[in-house]
């Protein structure tokens, strides 16, 4: 995630995207490895420390129709890759949405 920012030009909105994506990627990857739900928000926040750029540059692409329309073109070549992260979320979800701590983690992750 770090290489793209250490290049001498903007990140473009596809590598917004891909940047953004894994992000999420790994903090659900965290979550999905822990034995226990508190183990898993602990997990998943740790890594959401070190994600939270590039996710905040997701958002912001979102919110920004003009760079998110350029964007779309890969958001649609890749979109099974986001179905994925929707379904590993969901499942996280069932798993430990009664938990206040992995709850919170998905909240600040939006």
């Amino acid at each position: 995630m770090l290489a793209a920012a250490c290049d001498d030009h903007a990140p473009s909105p596809a590598e917004i995207v891909d940047l953004s994506w894994r992000a999420h990627e790994l903090v659900i990857g965290a979550g999905e490895r822990a034995p226990t739900c508190a183990a898993a928000a602990a997990a998943m926040r740790a890594v959401l420390v070190l994600a939270r750029d590039a996710l905040a540059a997701g958002m912001a692409l979102e919110n920004d129709a003009v760079r998110f329309e350029a964007a779309r073109p890969y958001l649609e070549q890749h979109a099974a890759r986001y179905e994925d992260l929707d379904t590993r979320m969901a499942a996280l979800a069932d798993r430990c949405g009664d938990d206040p701590a992995v709850v919170a983690v998905f909240r600040d992750m939006e």
